[in-house]
């Protein structure tokens, strides 16, 4: 069952890391420490396996991580002041702010950190896309007033651009900061604050920068946190029929089953999306008749081993994220094949 990881104060005034089921259920607290510590921004490893945050329990900042249950408990940073973890999608790689920059460490502290950002006074809060090619994270680098923005630059750190870039004349509040990318990596989400707009609230743009829309307008609303959605599983794959014999030269339905696993969306939608075969065929021998249904040529030529058709089904999640899978349908040389 999916599980919440989350921050709250609610065991002895000080903020401890605590996870539970979506309905509220099964609380349990991780950590426990003392009064005045801090153990805050938990965010889970794409494998679901650790949880990574910061805490002060040992003086400065530092990164930690934590399995679900408790367990296994490791400081992965150890000098300086280290905050806001974002797992890189391959689950080996946290962006953190070590000092007043952005860098890449291991997992594990095992290697060197790679510092990506130069340009300060302060950058912090980074979050990889989906893909692991981009990095948002915020800067106050910006004039006048060393305002919060929100910047994107590639994982290696070149092509750092503001997002969001101040808009008004300077007068009024403008800050943009805490970016989350969506899971398909088309938009990031952000707190802002614009002027006619005093407290903080949530927005959603593109991912280039452009399409900035304010998406809350009461209270005060910050730090989204995007939940990480896998695409499906595709588990199972068949065709029925899976072998075309006799070879009649004539056109056979053939209706594909496809099993799936997903934990974000309880029906993805399964398109057959590429029809190939191991032999040239001049003029058509497929066409496709529906979302998993193909009619196929019961042919193959008089020499060789026979005709090999591949199937491809793509399956797609509310998230619009997709996964793919293949499968074989024959045409035998002969009927010992």
């Amino acid at each position: 069952m999916a599980q919440i990881a989350f921050a709250s104060n609610r065991a002895g005034g000080h903020f401890e890391i605590f996870v539970m089921h979506p309905d509220g259920s099964e609380l349990r607290q991780l950590t426990s420490t003392l009064t005045g510590i801090t153990n805050t921004w938990p965010r889970w490893s794409p494998n679901g396996e650790w949880i990574a945050f910061q805490s002060n329990v040992s003086g400065a900042f530092q990164i930690y991580a934590i399995r679900p249950d408790g367990s296994d408990l490791s400081q992965i940073t150890d000098s300086g002041i280290n905050q806001f973890p974002a797992w890189a999608p391959d689950g080996t790689r946290l962006a953190v702010r070590r000092g007043v920059d952005v860098y890449v460490i291991d997992a594990t502290g095992s290697s060197e950190p790679v510092r990506l950002t130069t340009i300060g006074p302060l950058n912090q809060m980074p979050s990889w896309s989906p893909d692991g090619r981009q990095i948002a994270f915020m800067s106050t680098r910006e004039q006048p007033g060393n305002y919060a923005s929100v910047f994107l630059m590639n994982a290696d750190g070149s092509g750092q651009i503001n997002l969001t870039p101040k808009m008004d004349s300077g007068i009024g509040t403008w800050s943009s900061r805490a970016p989350a990318w969506s899971p398909n990596g088309k938009y990031i989400y952000f707190t802002g604050v614009r002027p006619g707009m005093p407290t903080e609230q949530i927005y959603v743009m593109d991912a280039d920068g452009s399409n900035q829309t304010l998406l809350t307008a009461a209270g005060v609303n910050a730090e989204a946190t995007v939940r990480h959605v896998q695409p499906p599983a595709i588990t199972r794959i068949t065709a029925t029929p899976n072998v075309l014999w006799p070879r009649t030269e004539k056109v056979v339905r053939v209706s594909v089953d496809v099993g799936i696993s997903d934990d974000s969306d309880p029906a993805p939608a399964c398109q057959l999306t590429n029809v190939t075969s191991n032999e040239t065929i001049v003029g058509t021998a497929w066409q496709v008749t529906g979302a998993l249904t193909v009619d196929l040529l019961a042919e193959r030529f008089g020499f060789g081993t026979g005709r090999i058709y591949t199937v491809t089904v793509t399956c797609t999640n509310s998230s619009e994220l997709s996964s793919t899978a293949s499968v074989r349908v024959t045409v035998p040389h002969d009927q010992r094949q």
